[in-house]
């Protein structure tokens, strides 16, 4: 009768056996959550099979009988075995650092506990029916379960079984109890060691996911990242932006990048600075570079840091892509110069023009009066020579303030058509044929349309210049580039003018943008149209870059802001 009063059974539930379902949704498995179940299942069975023997715990129907007889008596006992268990946990974890439980928390613990209770039943008295694993199995990788200690679930499954084995004690006697209390703690047993796998799956898991997270967040990092050995500088590791840049490296791309040593892939000149840079890394933990010229007209920071882990070490470089950078610093460098020579030349073209048109007027009055054919010839070359010294004036004088346009939308391949057309009639183009390759979805240009005709057309006769005389090919290409790395991000057009004449020489390329520099013959040209073209580029938000390598010709490349859709619909059609 004590045991009555504690558990709550009464007379009527010796004779009635009610079965007791779980009243939370069901979990359906994958195929694979209960391959993965049943497998460790079947390990952990034969272990206990051998610890209790075959009797004890197996499938054999000895066993089943004993284990049916188990089932059968929690199934008497459910409630009070229930309700005996809550009060034992609510006792283990009334501490001060677990919460409170109010009267909802302590019935929503009673819920929960009676449905793992009846999964448990269903789980001893068949073998095969496993829901109660699929269960422990979710919650240790995404429940209650998986922020719980593996300690506190087996502090409340020895709860639960002294809990069942008070009852099998009073209810029973002799071989029949003991068989009985046998099959009791192998489930319980059997329940804390598939826990506990769970555990170890879902924390191995979890390393697997984390791992993963951070592998992949440095692979597909767009900076070049690379882990060397301290002391011996091998590249042990590199994500994939180092390994795309490894291979875009002239002369290496069909060699190993991982195993050698960093200071293969550095300039000669840069290399001393490189082996500073690593050792001050490996000394004070970091260190940073800036500016370095690695190769191919690209510009790099790095940045470096000494990575622990374990008893292990390893010095993390990254780099970063800034050549846009250095290619903005340097354009606002040659600006200034621009700037700098175009007020100057406004300065000489404003005190020499007055003085030379002076010189002008008097020439052609002695020209007009003047009988001697010798003398007229010579009155005529030196009038000929004041023309070009005024031309050369204008050109400084537009060098210095070139036009402003008003910018708006611009057909750019309507644009290069009209070009074309008045270019045709200058003699430097005649015997040379010109292809244009125009993007038929070509996006408009914002810019002023007679200033960047004007750019073309000096690039044009440039072009024409170093074409050869039989054979000259120019290419106008025209089409939609990427949006620029800016803070607007603006999309772009480019326009191309490409020549298969002589080239221009690696020492020249820098200085082509100089204001009157010139490769040029003397008397063929001022230096002024590439500087002034510079401006006008510049002046449109735009950006010029010449590539070009001798024997095999030059290729410009302009490139224009796309407007945004409300200016786009000002573009005639």
């Amino acid at each position: 009768m004590k045991l009555s009063r504690a558990c709550g059974c009464d007379r009527t539930s010796k004779r009635i056996l009610l079965h007791h379902s779980p009243t939370d949704s069901a979990i359906v498995p994958e195929p694979e959550e209960i391959a993965a179940i049943r497998e460790q299942l079947a390990t952990i069975e034969e272990l206990l099979a051998r610890l209790f023997g075959p009797v004890v715990w197996s499938r054999e129907p000895k066993c089943l009988t004993v284990r049916a007889l188990a089932a059968d008596l929690i199934e008497r006992h459910f409630d009070g075995i229930a309700e005996q268990w809550t009060q034992a946990v609510r006792a283990i974890f009334s501490g001060p650092s677990h919460p409170h439980y109010d009267e909802a928390r302590i019935a929503q613990l009673r819920i929960d506990l009676s449905n793992a209770l009846s999964r448990l039943v269903d789980h001893i008295r068949d073998p095969d029916d496993i829901r109660t694993y699929v269960h422990l199995r979710r919650h240790c990788q995404e429940g209650m379960l998986a922020r719980a200690k593996p300690s506190e679930f087996n502090t409340i499954h020895i709860a639960l079984k002294q809990v069942i084995l008070s009852h099998v004690k009073f209810r029973m006697a002799g071989p029949r109890m003991e068989r009985v209390r046998d099959v009791v703690v192998a489930a319980i047993d059997e329940r804390r060691l598939m826990v506990s796998q769970f555990y170890i799956e879902s924390r191995e898991r979890m390393l697997r996911e984390s791992e993963e997270k951070y592998r992949n967040s440095i692979n597909h990092a767009p900076d070049p990242m690379y882990e060397v050995e301290p002391h011996t500088w091998l590249v042990l590791a590199a994500n994939s932006a180092a390994e795309k840049l490894h291979l875009e490296t002239p002369g290496e791309e069909a060699l190993p990048l991982l195993g050698r040593p960093l200071m293969d892939f550095v300039p000669v000149d840069l290399r001393a600075g490189t082996l500073k840079f690593l050792e001050e890394v490996v000394s004070t933990g970091l260190s940073s570079a800036t500016d370095l010229p690695l190769g191919g007209g690209f510009f790099y920071d790095a940045n470096g840091a000494l990575i622990s882990y374990g008893n292990r070490s390893f010095v993390q470089v990254i780099l970063r892509d800034v050549t846009q950078r250095h290619e903005i610093l340097d354009s606002l460098l040659k600006a200034e110069r621009l700037a700098a020579a175009g007020t100057f030349a406004a300065g000489v073209a404003h005190e020499v023009n007055n003085p030379l048109a002076s010189i002008s007027s008097l020439v052609q009055s002695l020209q007009s009066g003047e009988d001697d054919e010798q003398r007229r010839a010579t009155l005529h070359t030196i009038l000929s020579q004041i023309t070009r010294i005024s031309g050369t004036l204008k050109d400084l004088m537009n060098f210095a303030r070139p036009a402003s346009g008003q910018r708006r939308p611009v057909n750019i391949n309507s644009l290069v058509d009209e070009t074309l057309r008045l270019a045709s009639y200058n003699k430097r183009l005649s015997g040379i044929r010109i292809d244009p390759l125009l993007a038929p979805d070509l996006k408009p240009a914002f810019a002023g349309d007679k200033e960047i005709q004007q750019v073309l057309l000096n690039l044009l006769l440039n072009a024409a210049d170093a074409s050869p005389a039989e054979g000259g090919v120019i290419r106008v290409i025209t089409e939609n580039g990427r949006a620029g790395k800016g803070p607007d991000k603006m999309p772009q057009v480019a326009i191309k003018v490409v020549d298969n004449g002589k080239g221009i020489p690696r020492e020249n390329l820098e200085r082509i943008f100089d204001p009157f520099f010139t490769t040029k013959p003397a008397g063929l040209g001022s230096g002024l149209g590439l500087p002034l073209c510079q401006l006008i580029v510049l002046a449109n938000h735009g950006t010029i870059r010449v590539d070009s390598e001798v024997g095999r010709g030059t290729e410009v490349t302009i490139a224009l802001p796309v407007p945004d859709d409300a200016a786009c619909a000002m573009v005639a059609p």
